[in-house]
């Protein structure tokens, strides 16, 4: 398979705080990679530079080969989107006026062309039937599953998570980690950023560890989470997994 996105060198600083340290990432089409560490690791930074949403102090991101920096910012971000933590689902639009809006703004698709695709989508994750509600009506859950719709309208070929359950109570993250393992089976390619280390392991691909703004291990679920090879990696694992 071809590598659909690929990472070199990332770096990232802040003033004189520097988050990513030299990141080099290879995503392959339909793959689904899981992105792992403690809070403060730069994972969150790493999703935002790969689509532009913070610009790298250094390296590049290539998108099917392609130099991200030399896309117009409206393809990038439809090509390779990202579902966020806090939704961002504009309040004062239903979740189907959510789905519609990008796409007769940024794709230029007919209302009725983007309708059609965004009634598709609400069903596909479960939200048909919440189409006219605003997000203020929405659990948690329904909010997360309306923006995964949102997301998917703009036919992305990458899809970024970024700890798409952080924000949710516990009883609603099932609902969102079976959304993404349906897309999984229709070989949607995913980069996730998640500390739902079961999640992790049941769907990942491959899992990455990250720790003070760097890689630290890349490998299948099964290896990694049994029998990790860095020191860092089995402290963390041996944390989060207690119990």
């Amino acid at each position: 398979m071809d590598d659909i996105l690929r990472v070199e060198g990332l770096t990232k600083r802040f003033g004189g705080n520097e988050v990513l340290g030299g990141i080099d990432l290879a995503v392959q089409t339909g793959e689904v990679v899981c992105v792992i560490g403690p809070s403060g690791s730069g994972k969150s930074t790493f999703l935002r530079c790969i689509n532009l949403l913070e610009t790298p102090t250094g390296g590049r991101v290539l998108f099917h080969g392609q130099d991200v920096t030399q896309l117009p910012a409206s393809v990038l971000h439809a090509k390779v989107g990202m579902v966020f933590q806090q939704f961002n689902l504009f309040n004062n639009m239903t979740a189907l006026q959510n789905c519609v809006a990008g796409q007769v703004r940024v794709l230029r698709r007919s209302r009725a062309q983007s309708v059609e695709k965004a009634m598709f989508y609400l069903e596909r994750v479960g939200m048909l039937p919440f189409r006219d509600a605003r997000p203020a009506q929405l659990s948690g859950g329904q909010k997360q599953r309306a923006a995964i719709a949102r997301a998917l309208c703009m036919d992305p070929e990458v899809l970024l998570f970024d700890e798409p359950t952080s924000a949710l109570d516990p009883e609603m993250v099932d609902e969102v980690l079976s959304v993404i393992r349906t897309l999984k089976d229709g070989g949607l390619t995913m980069l996730i950023v998640t500390h739902e280390m079961a999640f992790a392991r049941d769907a990942a691909d491959r899992v990455v560890f990250m720790d003070a703004g760097r890689v630290v291990e890349d490998a299948p679920p099964q290896k990694l989470f049994t029998a990790p090879e860095n020191p860092r990696t089995q402290a963390f694992l041996a944390r989060t997994m207690r119990g």
